[in-house]
């Protein structure tokens, strides 16, 4: 018997995320550099990191956020790139905490250094800082991915897939929610609707209005009532036969077989009636041969 594979969720993905080899890489380099890699920066010397795609900060959490680092301090630093040519730092990891020193007045934060970060790092870690935070919206990760790949810091999907410590089917299945119409993208990210499951299987519906529909109505089922709904009113009837109507013969009959299924009610109506004035001229026609 086939084993079950388990299903990855968010505290799944930041498991995997924190044991792939570029974030064990960084976390080695924090702790083994010199002790002086740990400075106070100026917030307005920090920028965002260039392969970070944008984020919708959940406001309650950021409050929290603020809540506990105003009770316990800083807890620990962001991490940063040296300056660059513009003496200014990237932000590799800490968004977040960034964004709440801000909020919160204050003029600096402690950041850890990060030496000879090239591009591809700098991107992949962006990325790994995302899976690990467990709010983040699929679809960001998916545009994540996309960043990186389109401007080929990466050689292959694949290849991002092993660097990162996510499964390859994973991956491929965020890259997949990314078909779906930018419309319906944007409604899902307005209800922060994440499973990815059911947004693959909205991706294979014929057209927007069918989409846009079918997610209102699926959008507060469980998974398997979703699953179940679409695939049933839906995909199942694509994969359907396209013959309403066969015609079978024999030497004493001929018989017209209808797939009544294939139909609407008014189809069938239609239907009906043609049949009941096709049998009327059979009748009649039979009637004169007969003489």
């Amino acid at each position: 018997m086939a084993k079950k594979r388990n299903r990855i969720t968010s505290e799944m993905s930041k498991t995997i995320a924190e044991s792939s080899p570029l974030i064990k890489k960084a976390t080695t380099k924090v702790v083994t550099e010199d002790s002086n890699n740990l400075i106070e920066v100026g917030l307005n010397l920090l920028i965002d990191n260039p392969f970070q795609p944008r984020i919708d900060i959940n406001v309650h959490s950021l409050n929290e956020l603020i809540s506990s680092i105003e009770q316990n301090g800083l807890l620990q630093p962001i991490v940063i790139t040296e300056k660059n040519e513009d003496g200014k730092h990237i932000i590799i990891a800490g968004h977040r905490r960034y964004e709440a020193f801000k909020i919160m007045g204050r003029d600096s934060i402690k950041a850890t250094t990060l030496k000879d970060i090239a591009d591809k790092d700098l991107a992949i870690l962006s990325l790994t800082e995302n899976l690990m935070r467990e709010n983040l919206h699929p679809i960001e990760n998916a545009i994540a991915i996309k960043n990186i790949l389109d401007n080929n810091i990466v050689e292959s999907q694949n290849k991002l897939a092993e660097y990162v410590g996510l499964s390859k089917g994973y991956v491929s299945k965020l890259m997949n929610i990314l078909k779906l119409p930018t419309s319906i993208i944007q409604v899902i990210k307005d209800d922060n609707y994440t499973d990815i499951n059911i947004l693959l299987l909205l991706n294979k519906l014929d057209d927007v209005e069918t989409m846009l529909t079918v997610y209102k109505y699926v959008k507060n089922l469980t998974r398997s009532e979703a699953e179940k709904y679409i695939k049933i009113n839906y995909l199942e009837q694509k994969t359907q036969t396209k013959e309403v109507a066969t015609i079978k013969t024999s030497k004493s009959k001929i018989a017209l077989d209808i797939n009544i299924k294939m139909l609407s009610s008014e189809e069938n109506k239609e239907v009906l009636n043609k049949i009941e004035k096709l049998q009327h001229e059979i009748e009649s026609l039979y009637a004169v041969w007969g003489k």
